[in-house]
């Protein structure tokens, strides 16, 4: 399972960078997991929308999904051209309903998220459990051939999290606060150091850290991250692709 960090930057990108986005390839096909803001730009550099098996939205916060109405374009011209036999398949959770209510269209079909209810894209079984974000969220468990991939969505720290993660090889978590950073109010966010908690408790192979501040410290994020976790920790590269 290969997986290329699209965008990673919370609420608002950098200079060419990206907001959450990233991108699964199983071998047998691909998903997407989130679209914010310059995903688009990004995921044409590897792929194309007709060949991807879904998208999951993690939640309906912009930073994780504005990007989404571009994807759509594109799958509505594959679907003209004759690229794309099927609608765009698009996993999203229920709320906020407005936010909801723009994503339905002739190019998409869209699955609400329950938690109860895994589901199969590109060969790999996909788990959701809900997390403590301000609007609904959930965090995302991709296991395909015995590798798992878990990221965290946007969350506080929670118990849930610390189950979901159990053994997984590799752990994309966010670490929106950060010492001196201006970035978010820190309603619904964890700090690199409950990140790297989680990491400890659940045993994870690798974590990397994501829905980064763009003021933040980050040799200051990894070394508190590090000594909470014990293990490897890692800022994102998008120059390279993760595979476990």
């Amino acid at each position: 399972m290969d997986i290329t960090i699209l965008g990673y930057w919370g609420g608002y990108p950098s200079a060419d960078g990206a907001t959450a986005g990233y991108l699964i390839d199983t071998g047998e096909g691909q998903i997407l997991l989130d679209c914010g803001s310059g995903v688009m730009s990004q995921l044409v550099k590897h792929t194309r929308v007709d060949k991807l098996d879904g998208v999951i939205l993690s939640h309906l916060h912009y930073d994780h999904m504005a990007d989404i109405g571009i994807l759509q374009y594109a799958a509505t011209g594959a679907i003209r051209n004759g690229k794309m036999q099927g609608k765009l398949s698009l996993f999203t959770p229920s709320e906020p309903v407005n936010v909801l209510s723009t994503l339905y269209g002739n190019h998409s079909e869209i699955t609400i998220i329950d938690p109860a209810l895994p589901v199969k894209l590109a060969g790999a079984l996909v788990e959701f459990v809900p997390v403590d974000h301000t609007i609904p969220c959930y965090a995302v468990k991709i296991t395909y051939r015995g590798k798992v991939l878990v990221y965290s969505g946007d969350t506080s720290y929670c118990d849930s999290l610390v189950e979901l993660a159990k053994d997984a090889d590799i752990f994309l978590c966010e670490a929106t606060i950060c010492e001196g950073s201006k970035h978010t109010t820190g309603a619904g966010h964890m700090d690199a150091s409950q990140a790297g908690t989680i990491a400890g408790k659940a045993n994870v192979k690798k974590l990397v850290l994501v829905h980064l501040p763009g003021d933040g410290d980050f040799e200051h994020m990894l070394q508190s991250a590090s000594e909470a976790f014990g293990g490897p920790v890692e800022l994102p590269d998008t120059s390279r692709m993760y595979t476990v």
